[in-house]
């Protein structure tokens, strides 16, 4: 299923980078890229930012911990799983940012972690990774420490209920469908 050959051999050119602006969150670039098929040069814009992680933390009695947060873009409250962004450098930077954000936004600490993939939020305009790790035996170990920016509701769902708030839109977040997604896909076993 590659219509267009090997996808490595065949990517797109870049040159011409340009950071036309920078943020604490992403920098938008130009990017001129050059079609293998037509040769045709043109330029692409990319937000630059970050990788992400996303934990499913499930208790003992098998709840999972989820937060409630105001979202700019939306301009409303969201209801999802701890995460955030990979701030960490290193080999371990993905699984020490996930402990941290559970840790920092719900107060909670799990025993066995393991990852269940990564998805990307949006390759047409993203360059980054959404990274979803499963968390269990969570339980409350200690406060929370929120940043200046955050203010969070924790709730402790039952397991088998998460599926009736993705089809209901209780859960519409597009990263957190994907992350429990690959939860109920392979990560139960």
């Amino acid at each position: 299923m590659e219509p267009f050959g090997d996808p490595l051999m065949n990517l797109w050119k870049r040159s011409g980078k340009k950071v036309l602006q920078s943020t604490p969150i992403f920098d938008l670039v130009s990017i001129d890229v050059t079609s293998p098929r037509t040769q045709k040069t043109k330029p692409y814009y990319v937000l630059e930012t970050k990788s992400w992680v996303n934990v499913i933390a499930i208790t003992p009695d098998q709840k999972i911990v989820l937060v409630r947060q105001y979202r700019h873009g939306l301009h409303e409250y969201c209801l999802e799983l701890p995460g955030g962004v990979v701030d960490e450098e290193g080999l371990d930077a993905h699984l020490i940012s996930a402990k941290r954000e559970l840790a920092e936004e719900t107060g909670y600490t799990a025993k066995e972690w393991k990852l269940l993939g990564k998805a990307s939020g949006n390759p047409a305009v993203f360059n980054n990774w959404s990274y979803t790790y499963l968390a269990l035996g969570a339980e409350k170990t200690q406060d929370v420490d929120w940043d200046e920016g955050e203010d969070i509701e924790i709730f402790l769902e039952p397991l088998d209920g998460i599926q009736d708030l993705i089809r209901n839109g209780t859960i519409h977040h597009s990263m957190m469908v994907a992350a429990l997604g690959m939860y109920f896909f392979y990560g139960k076993k």
